[in-house]
């Protein structure tokens, strides 16, 4: 999995070939096809593994003593942190996010998992202290900004202090509430 998360990030889907994953893997070709059939279920696993290893390490639960605002501020850093802490995972989501090679499936098989993390959201639209908007636009907003926050982060590595995270959540946190 390694090898080949390493592989499709810097070489893409098509400019990774299943002998070349097989080779930095240190393993057989036909001991890669015993795991994987193709190419296509590989990258679906791949994808899985990623998000659910991702997921992991963001979870975490609404804490009742806490706003809604420091909650969501919680949860956000822990994607920044995970988008910091794990550049090639990162960039492996962003790009297979809307792959045509990820099965509808596969993004079932996770949609619960994002529905469960981002709860929180639910919560806030209830207490009307978050714009009413549809759920699956709120969880592509929040992504949106974890993604920009990073691509500027990456461009400006100087720039990676409290401030910043501060700024980025705070345009975040101004687009979503009702204050």
């Amino acid at each position: 999995m390694d090898a080949s998360l390493k592989l499709f990030v810097e070489r893409g889907f098509h400019g990774t070939s299943t002998a070349e994953i097989a080779k930095t893997a240190e393993v057989a070709t036909g001991t890669l096809f015993h795991y994987f059939k193709t190419k296509e279920e590989l990258i679906n696993r791949l994808y899985l593994f990623t998000k659910e290893g991702m997921y992991s390490q963001i979870e975490g639960h609404f804490e009742d003593d806490k706003s809604l605002k420091d909650n969501l501020r919680d949860l956000w850093l822990k994607f920044i942190n995970f988008s910091i802490n794990e550049p090639y995972k990162f960039q492996f989501i962003l790009t297979f996010h809307t792959s045509p090679y990820i099965t509808s499936l596969t993004k079932e098989q996770l949609e619960t998992k994002t529905d469960d993390l981002l709860g929180v959201y639910k919560k806030g639209i209830e207490q009307h202290e978050l714009k009413k908007i549809s759920f699956g636009l709120m969880v592509e907003f929040f992504w949106g900004n974890v993604v920009s926050t990073i691509n500027y982060l990456n461009k400006h590595p100087e720039l990676l202090d409290e401030k910043n995270f501060n700024d980025a959540f705070e345009l975040f946190w101004s687009g979503i509430s009702q204050k």
